[in-house]
């Protein structure tokens, strides 16, 4: 009788995956592997601005929308460890063992936040928070309660989708990642259909985006069944839940800090002459910020899935150099007045005042395309070797940067709110890179 260790007999997909990881990855593995989660991060930020048009179509879209933005923002702030758990998984998932093993970590993960939301959806002082955060009024709060509540029943949703992408994503299949998305996408056209029937409410949005994931996700269950099948039941021993969370809590707090960045610049921003100019103004820039250079982050999960010997680190630490100054060539386009008019006035329908206010901002997004490349790739090279220790110094380091550059802005008088903010954005970014970069070079030397 075989042994429950004992593993699975390789088949042919199998045999030829352990072939390519035993070999030094090239430029062409990099970009293979690359390309497909670049179009996966436009096509998801295509999804979430489908779900807004369509409120917005409602009769009586500001409460409606306002609902939506605010358990939006909430859930993403509030659901940033559970955003890390699949480059957690991406590190941790060698065999069927490993799986369960960190099925049951992510119920810890839920467990240790989920009280927030409960507190949030279903006691008073959700209500008072909410309030006195965003100024909503009482029918928005409640409104914004009720679509938290449903986006945190979509959690496990998120969960199984994500073991299946990490189980493409170790095999090098990230088309059928892009696939996913265009699902996604395509089901939530097909949802937002049904729904013209529904009735105009905030919740409306939160079920579509859930339901199209959920058809995702059976996607992906779908197309993950023959990794799962040649994955042996178990090679090695599971890491201790206190190694994982000693492991996680740094890429929480990374993640976390994300949605924080914004969050502090705003603060400022509100405290400038004009506060709801500033703030529109780099909330509209922010948002077209996070289209273009959002396939930068996916240098994380690319690093953690190649790099596998030193020489593969070389490669990819180049193939990133190259991917940066791809898309610093991209935004050096908006030096171009068309280009700019096109981006702000045609695509994000600014007026001419409000395009005149954000358009001096745009000359700084090739530097924030740069110091994004070099943060991204230094995550990703730092959580394969486990030291993610440095992530968290460097989330506390990037806050620190954001506050700098809003107290300089007060102080020195300065009023443009779009150009504070992508300062603020462009320094976060430039100062992981330099705290994880040097924590890189110290790892080097050592060795």
């Amino acid at each position: 009788m075989k042994s429950p260790t004992e593993t699975a007999p390789a088949s042919p997909n199998r045999e030829s995956a352990l072939a390519t990881e035993h070999r030094s990855i090239t430029l062409k593995d990099a970009y293979k592997f690359f390309v497909p989660l670049m179009f996966m991060a436009e096509l998801m930020f295509i999804s979430h601005a489908a779900v807004a048009a369509f409120l917005a179509r409602m009769s009586n879209p500001e409460p409606i929308l306002a609902a939506y933005s605010i358990a939006f923002y909430m859930h993403s702030t509030l659901g940033s460890p559970m955003w890390a758990l699949q480059l957690i998984f991406l590190s941790f998932i060698k065999d069927r063992a490993s799986v369960f093993h960190l099925a049951r970590f992510s119920v810890l993960v839920l467990a240790s936040i989920g009280w927030i939301w409960i507190v949030i959806c279903f006691t008073p002082a959700g209500e008072w928070l909410i309030q006195s955060l965003f100024g909503a009024s009482a029918e928005v709060s409640e409104s914004a309660k009720l679509c938290m509540f449903l986006s945190l029943l979509g959690m496990p949703i998120f969960v199984v989708r994500a073991f299946c992408y990490c189980l493409m994503m170790q095999n090098r299949r990230t088309m059928l990642v892009t696939y996913g998305t265009m699902v996604r996408l395509g089901s939530l056209v097909g949802i937002l259909a049904l729904c013209t029937a529904a009735p105009e409410h905030a919740a409306v949005g939160v079920l579509a985006l859930t339901g199209c994931i959920f058809f995702e996700m059976l996607y992906a269950v779908y197309m993950a069944r023959p990794f799962w099948r040649v994955l042996p039941r178990k090679i090695e021993d599971l890491p201790s839940y206190r190694k994982l969370w000693r492991f996680s809590w740094p890429i929480m707090v990374m993640q976390t800090t994300e949605t924080g960045v914004a969050f502090t610049t705003n603060f400022f921003l509100g405290r400038l002459l004009q506060p709801e100019l500033a703030i529109a103004a780099f909330g509209v820039l922010d948002s077209l910020i996070r289209v273009l250079l959002s396939p930068l982050r996916n240098l994380t999960q690319t690093c953690q899935a190649l790099a596998k010997r030193a020489e593969d680190q070389v490669v990819l630490l180049w193939f990133a150099t190259q991917v940066g100054l791809v898309f610093m060539a991209a935004m050096l386009l908006f030096f171009i007045p068309a280009v700019r008019e096109i981006a702000l006035q045609t695509v994000m329908g600014l007026t001419n005042d409000m395009t005149a206010y954000v358009a001096p901002a745009m000359w700084l997004t090739a530097a924030l395309a740069g110091c994004m490349a070099a943060a991204t790739v230094s995550r990703g090279l730092l959580i394969v070797r486990q030291r993610t220790g440095a992530l968290a110094v460097a989330s506390g380091a990037r806050l620190a940067s954001v506050i700098l550059v809003g107290v300089a802005a007060l102080a020195t008088g300065a009023q443009n709110g779009a150009i504070i903010g992508l300062v603020a954005l462009t320094a976060a970014f430039g100062t992981e890179a330099l705290v994880l970069g040097g924590q890189l070079l110290i790892l080097r030397r050592n060795r």
